[in-house]
């Protein structure tokens, strides 16, 4: 006997899915799909430059997975539009946030991490950070 499973096909987000995925949300909110744009601003963190310990964590090798237009002698602004540029050619128009990836993305005085955070968001595709 074949049992009769209603599906819910409209649920308030817009989707079959019973769950409203972070890039779906994100999609809606800002009016086109988010691509993050790696930045390298030069950091360093507590487990490498002694004041907690050396040499890092186990994770800490960022050239395996840094794109290369991650280089901390570039600015911010530099770095971003270098990342916007690559990845519409990749993926097309859309719009970004700024992904300060490299090693503790908030181990730096106040005024010199809103400096560069207001770097980053000067590109006018950029609706975001991710720190």
């Amino acid at each position: 006997m074949k049992k009769n499973i209603k599906k819910r096909n409209n649920y308030p987000w817009g989707t079959s899915r019973p769950y409203n995925a972070y890039k779906n949300f994100l999609a809606n909110k800002f009016g086109s799909r988010l691509q993050k744009v790696s930045v390298d601003a030069g950091f360093t963190c507590p487990n490498r430059d002694g004041a907690k310990a050396f040499g890092g964590c186990t994770y800490c090798n960022n050239m395996s997975f840094v794109p290369y237009y991650c280089t901390p002698g570039m600015s911010i602004e530099e770095q971003t539009r270098a990342g916007i540029e690559y990845l519409q050619k990749r993926y097309g128009e859309m719009k970004f946030v700024v992904y300060f990836q490299a090693y503790s993305n908030t181990y730096a005085p106040l005024s010199y991490l809103k400096h560069l955070y207001e770097q980053a968001l000067r590109q006018p595709e950029v609706c975001g950070l991710v720190v």
